[in-house]
């Protein structure tokens, strides 16, 4: 899949942000806009972009503080961000610690220069991160480390696999766009889930297709899954035709093509968690949590199902 393309540029200077938005919206980039640091980040928990674009001038005391809060939070800090200066800027020494910021740009730019710096730092960090392109999520790379840094460090951690059940089901009938509708909006729910955690003590990633995993505090782990049930049971049938969401299933075709009723999409969730075993390798966890799979699956409706054991 090609790499999502979406840009939120936060600036008051209208002359730079039509300048901009006319050179990105040229190279099939999305441009989304706001005038202050408050209500462009809100913004940007809400739907993640590809890479933000911040203006120099708004980032003067609370402006500052909220981009650096923002960039410690372990949901978001993966998405770069390019600062927008003017020339004279440019020219003086800049402590650069107090900027958590990945590049920056002059206002100066010419066209050629601003598309080549944005395509640069978004393919730099899809290498070094591997965002799911649809979500923007972290991927497989990032998904594992995490992992590995939780043992690692010994956290008491709940790692939570994820799967939506009868996607394919819903997919096939409804077609790729609603599909990826529903896994954005699934990505938004787990984000929106687990952000009032301590954010070094949460992460959320996208395996691919319908497979996320998020991983929490244990001693959150009840609420975490319980409230990502809800809100998953609660906002996803809104994606159904209003018959289909009336009778509760659909017609659909299983995987030998043959046609099948199918209950609306629900969510299986496999709970490792971290101080129950002495776990000291991400493929023991990936293990256990396929065991938990098989069998919180079995049930019906959304359900998650913990990882009991004792400690040896």
């Amino acid at each position: 899949m090609e790499a999502a393309k979406e840009i939120f540029l936060i600036s008051q200077d209208e002359s730079i942000n039509w300048k901009i938005t006319k050179q990105l919206v040229e190279q099939d980039y999305t441009i989304n806009t706001s005038h202050n640091v408050d209500e462009g980040l809100g913004k940007v928990y809400e739907t993640p972009p590809s890479l933000i674009i911040l203006h120099e001038r708004l980032l003067k005391g609370k402006g500052l503080r909220l981009l650096k809060s923002f960039k410690k939070d372990t949901l978001f800090s993966h998405i770069p961000v390019v600062l927008l200066v003017s020339p004279d800027w440019e020219k003086q020494v800049i402590n650069w610690d107090s900027y958590p910021v990945e590049d920056y740009l002059t206002t100066s730019f010419k066209g050629e220069e601003l598309t080549n710096r944005i395509s640069l730092c978004v393919n730099r960090f899809n290498r070094a991160l591997d965002p799911n392109p649809l979500t923007r999520l972290p991927g497989n790379t990032s998904i594992l480390r995490e992992i590995q840094r939780a043992l690692d460090l010994g956290q008491k951690t709940a790692i939570c696999y994820l799967d939506i059940d009868n996607f394919k089901a819903f997919n096939d009938k409804y077609g790729f766009a609603r599909g990826d509708e529903a896994l954005r909006m699934t990505a938004r729910i787990l984000s929106n889930s687990v952000k009032d955690y301590k954010s070094e003590e949460v992460f959320v990633g996208h395996v691919g297709g319908d497979d996320f995993v998020f991983m929490v505090p244990a001693d959150h782990m009840d609420e975490s899954c319980k409230k990502i049930i809800a809100g998953f049971d609660a906002i996803i049938p809104s994606l159904y035709d209003e018959d289909d969401r009336k009778k509760g299933s659909i017609i659909s075709k299983d995987r030998a093509g043959k046609k099948q009723t199918f209950p609306l999409m629900s969510i299986s969730i496999a709970v490792v968690v971290n101080d129950a075993t002495s776990l000291k390798h991400y493929g023991e966890v990936s293990q256990i949590a396929s065991q938990i799979k098989k069998e919180v699956k079995k049930k019906t409706k959304s359900n998650y199902m913990t990882d009991r054991r004792k400690k040896k």
